[in-house]
């Protein structure tokens, strides 16, 4: 049966992924931006993915800009600052692994689109600091609702596969897995940890607390060497359940 119109993906796709162009340059789009809506760069080989998500969030979300590379969604998210990037598993120029930690650095919110979503792969790059996974064959309505909740600093997954997490969160829960919070953490670096563990992204942590946003960065390194952990994904894994609220507003250290 044909896909409807509304799937992200047509039969396009899978030949692009058999007639994939060499890598020569990081061909990249920047669009105007015309206002104060959360801003979204796509990295995807589908040529229809941008402008198909440019119309179903329209007055909600604005795409800045796309390309197929890896390399230019960095270039892209260091110019533009993006809210969110949705990217593809297979870029042009290499597998999304070896993009995300970067992109991450850079400030903004990586929402993977892929055709089958498996959970150990999902878990995989969740750890290395994903926030979200959407199906393909989910609609374009689908994705941009989850582009918005990304922005807004959400995780984004689908039904079954969250339900899997929790599943093993609260087995390893009762195993006793992890030991709590340092007692060394500071009183700011509490605060981050928080921001963090809400899902709240470094410029929404900045905002927040009402300091710049390489501050936040600092605070973050700190608090990842002091927990052991190497990405916002595993600092909410070791720490869930077990975050002491500090009422009031703490004075920086």
């Amino acid at each position: 049966m044909a896909r409807t119109t509304n799937c992200i993906f047509s039969g396009y796709y899978r030949e692009a992924l058999m007639t994939r162009p060499t890598y020569r340059t990081p061909a990249l789009r920047a669009h105007r931006y015309r206002g104060d809506l959360p801003k979204v760069v796509t990295v995807h080989d589908n040529r229809f993915l941008a402008p198909g998500l440019l119309e179903a969030l329209k007055g909600r979300a604005e795409v800045v800009g796309d390309t197929a590379y890896g390399a230019a969604a960095l270039q892209l998210a260091e110019m533009l600052s993006p809210e969110v990037v949705v990217a593809g598993e297979l870029l042009g120029d290499g597998l999304i692994d070896h993009f995300l930690p970067h992109l991450v650095r850079a400030g903004t919110r990586v929402l993977l689109v892929i055709e089958t979503v498996q959970r150990e792969r999902a878990v995989e790059l969740l750890a290395a600091g994903l926030s979200g996974v959407c199906s393909a064959d989910d609609g374009l309505a689908h994705l941009a609702q989850a582009v918005l909740d990304a922005a807004d600093g959400g995780v984004v997954l689908p039904p079954l596969l969250a339900a899997s997490i929790v599943v093993e969160w609260r087995s390893q829960r009762h195993r006793g897995a992890g030991a709590g919070v340092p007692e060394k953490l500071t009183m700011r670096e509490m605060e981050v940890l928080n921001a963090m563990a809400d899902g709240l992204s470094t410029k929404a942590a900045a905002r927040l607390l009402g300091v710049a946003t390489k501050t936040v960065e600092s605070h973050k390194t700190r608090v990842f060497a002091k927990l052991g952990v190497h990405s916002q994904a595993q600092l909410v894994a070791v720490t869930s359940g077990r975050r002491p609220e500090w009422p009031g507003t703490m004075g920086a250290p």
